[in-house]
């Protein structure tokens, strides 16, 4: 843990510099699902625009200040040999992809802390489940980190992770609700079991005590407590399922040298 603190610390003493990748990393998360939150307001807030609201901050959130930019960092720290360097140390290669990560990780759970502050300030629900929703962040930063590593390994440097990223920005976008509810069922199904629409699935039981799906239905009745559990079997194990072969499959093919 010391090396990791260690190495964490550094991260952010260079994120700290970065004043263009702090507003990212900081204020864009924020600027959009608070915006909508406000806006959403005047009708008075209900369900729907909270997880309007939540989706839009985990797609942000999720998607820019975990992974891409784990995967900018991972670049170019393999480009200036730091990763390779560090391996000569004593610290072991999960310690040494952990340090670069904590920033990112530490972010994430002070923002959904904020949001779902503004939230009930605003005058949303409180959450019909915190466990679900704590499960969705914390899954969600760890699949999209591994999905990082994944594709720093087709990233010459941190200039063509803005190419190189774009097939997980379009799959993270394929699982936001407004994609589910209007393609047809079969393509739902489908995109029901890509990373975002799992975790989006885990936060809108979470909060509303309704998945995406049931959102679009105004007949729907909020969960209890007790029965978000039992419908969020399936993006569970979804989730799980993409954690698990997510870090197999970074685990085979990350690149600790620049590529030649």
């Amino acid at each position: 843990m010391n090396r990791i603190a260690t190495l964490s610390r550094a991260e952010f003493t260079l994120l700290g510099r970065n004043r263009l990748l702090l507003f990212n990393a900081i204020v864009l998360p924020l600027i959009f699902p608070i915006g909508i939150l406000i806006i959403s307001r005047e009708d008075g807030l209900s369900d729907t625009a909270v997880a309007s609201g939540l989706e839009i901050f985990a797609l942000f959130l999720l998607v820019f200040v975990v992974f891409y930019n784990l995967l900018s960092v991972y670049s170019t720290r393999r480009d200036e040999l730091v990763l390779k360097r560090l391996r000569t140390g004593e610290c072991s290669d999960a310690e040494i992809l952990a340090g670069p990560a904590v920033p990112s990780w530490v972010l994430t759970g002070l923002l959904t802390v904020v949001v779902g502050i503004a939230v009930v300030v605003l005058g949303g629900c409180v959450p019909a489940n915190p466990v679900l929703v704590l499960v969705a962040f914390i899954g969600g930063a760890a699949v999209f980190t591994a999905l990082a590593l994944i594709t720093s390994a087709v990233t010459r440097n941190a200039e063509a992770a803005q190419i190189t990223c774009m097939p997980i920005l379009i799959l993270a976008t394929a699982g936001m609700s407004s994609i589910r509810n209007v393609v047809p069922d079969n393509i739902a199904r489908v995109l029901d079991f890509t990373p975002m629409a799992a975790i989006l699935d885990l936060v809108n039981l979470g909060w509303v005590g309704r998945t995406s799906s049931e959102l679009a239905d105004d007949g729907a009745v909020a969960a209890s407590f007790a029965d978000t559990f039992v419908s969020a079997g399936q993006p569970l194990l979804v989730l799980v399922a993409w954690i698990v072969g997510s870090v197999l499959i970074a685990n085979v093919y990350f690149r600790w040298e620049p590529r030649s």
